[in-house]
């Protein structure tokens, strides 16, 4: 659509939030075409901790550090990660604290001798950082505008609305765009810029969408030209049954008059709702039946069978080790990691990938389950990494966590509540690990990061990152261009940051 046939439209909605949608989207399209990078391959993949992270217990003041005392008196004994493993097992209360987890000390020290730690349940994330391959990046969350506790006391900021809500802060974060109601995910909006260059510079957009979810719809790929294709761990969800007879019939209905479908029902087709219909069978059809062939090129007998055991073999699998005794999310892994080996096959140079896990949500028992969570993720990351590195794409598939929000530093009894501000982190070899970028909290409760105040403050850290300057870094990596991430980040120029510098 072009921006005079976008303003006629516009002019005939109607009440206040078509309204704001109308400028939201004039933001998006008010950047004058700039360069996007497409000449060689890149990835992204994206893992979601859904029900908001305990950001707290992922990246910790190491002990000797002179902050982690503070960090555990208010952590306390039954959420706090303590000294080293003979503390966290050697303790009187063992047999009922079920809190046996202690901090893994990281390389490296900030410019003011800050020292970091991981959770005990992470030692591939800790190798991965030590080695230069990971960084953390501290308390970013969604932003309107910069603001401090002073501000914010004083109102004299904006800040997100329904601040705590998962719903509102998904969103917000898959979105980019916190101050306004947008329908399309950054993650979209990205992939929408490289397909526009790619067909300016007539070169093909692969075989299957750029966009590939192992977990279902999701905002962050929603784009305005290039849709998101769902596929589970086991490859493409095809249709059953899909032979003969019946193929014949599903064809005719589900497919345009030039590919195999009846020309007397597609001219009966009036009806808006039945075009997309078809359309989006037809996609599914042409995707799923390109992924499958392409995904049976890595089994045995395949042209690719050795990309196959590369990947196998990083994730474990073989020697007695089953495909299914993976956890789920290193399952979804296992698969981006399998489409990405078929890259060349599918004709793909660039691909976004969305995963996900959910039981983040850690109101109460969390110190067995979070540790759970983390040891299944940093499993999966290191054997991702490990694939990445097989297949000799190490340096160009970049991963990167988000989650609905961080949780409160002080403890409900052997939980966490709902907060703001959380670290994430991001791998891959073109990573400039081994670093913790941003500015990591004041662990204090009512201290000048949290965003309570008074006796009952729980320490919910206001974000001194925005999810915009952390994405934006990541989006500019992938081939965006200046004028390019304004588009896809319409407040990033309210922040300092368009570059956070974690990645070459």
């Amino acid at each position: 659509m072009n921006r005079r046939n976008f303003l006629h439209r516009a002019t005939g909605l109607a009440g206040g939030v078509a309204l704001s949608r109308t400028l939201l989207d004039l933001r998006l399209m008010g950047n004058a075409v700039a360069a996007v990078d497409v000449g060689d391959y890149k990835a992204l993949v994206c893992f979601f901790m859904a029900g908001g992270n305990d950001n707290n217990n992922l990246l910790v003041p190491a002990p000797g550090d002179e902050r982690y005392a503070g960090y555990k008196t208010v952590r306390g004994s039954r959420l706090a990660l303590w000294e080293d493993q003979a503390a966290a097992t050697g303790r009187a209360d063992a047999g009922t604290n079920p809190n046996n987890y202690w901090a893994l000390p990281l390389n490296g020290a900030g410019s003011g001798g800050e020292r970091y730690a991981v959770h005990s349940s992470m030692p591939a994330v800790q190798g991965l950082y030590n080695q230069g391959r990971l960084a953390f990046v501290a308390n970013a969350g969604v932003l309107v505008e910069p603001v401090t506790k002073a501000q914010y006391l004083a109102r004299l900021r904006k800040l997100p609305p329904q601040l705590f809500s998962h719903n509102d802060q998904v969103t917000q974060w898959q979105t980019s765009v916190p101050d306004n109601i947008s329908r399309t995910g950054w993650g979209g909006r990205t992939a929408d810029r490289v397909r526009e260059e790619l067909a300016r510079q007539g070169l093909p957009p692969g075989s299957i969408s750029m966009s590939v979810s192992l977990a279902g719809s999701n905002t962050w790929e929603v784009g305005d030209t290039v849709n998101q294709f769902q596929v589970s761990t086991a490859g493409a969800v095809s249709f059953q049954q899909y032979t003969g007879a019946r193929k014949v019939l599903m064809d005719a209905v589900l497919r345009a008059p030039g590919s195999g479908g009846s020309a007397a029902l597609a001219a009966e087709r009036k009806n808006v709702h039945l075009r997309d219909f078809q359309k989006v069978n037809e996609r599914a059809i042409f995707n799923g039946a390109a992924l499958s062939t392409a995904l049976g090129r890595l089994a045995a007998g395949g042209a690719d069978v050795a990309m196959g055991a590369v990947i196998d073999g990083a994730f474990g699998v073989g020697g007695g080790v089953t495909y299914g005794s993976l956890s789920g999310v290193e399952q979804q892994l296992h698969m981006v990691a399998r489409i990405i080996a078929e890259r060349g096959y599918l004709g793909m140079r660039r691909q976004i990938f969305f995963c996900q896990v959910g039981g983040y949500d850690t109101h109460g028992d969390q110190p067995v389950a979070h540790a759970g969570l983390l040891a299944t993720l940093s499993r999966a990351i290191g054997r991702f990494s490990t694939a990445m590195t097989g297949l000799g794409v190490g340096d160009k598939v970049t991963g990167f966590t988000a989650s609905d929000f961080g949780r409160t530093f002080k403890t409900n009894g052997l939980g966490t509540d709902h907060a703001w501000g959380s670290h994430q982190m991001v791998f891959g070899g073109a990573v400039k690990g081994g670093k913790v970028y941003g500015s990591y909290p004041t662990l204090a409760l009512n201290g000048p990061d949290d965003y309570d105040t008074g006796s009952g403050a729980t320490g919910r850290w206001i974000p001194t990152m925005s999810a915009d300057e952390y994405a934006a870094t990541l989006a500019r990596w992938f081939g965006l261009g200046e004028g390019e991430l304004d588009a896809v980040f319409p407040n990033l120029g309210r922040f300092a940051r368009r570059d956070v510098g974690f990645l070459i």
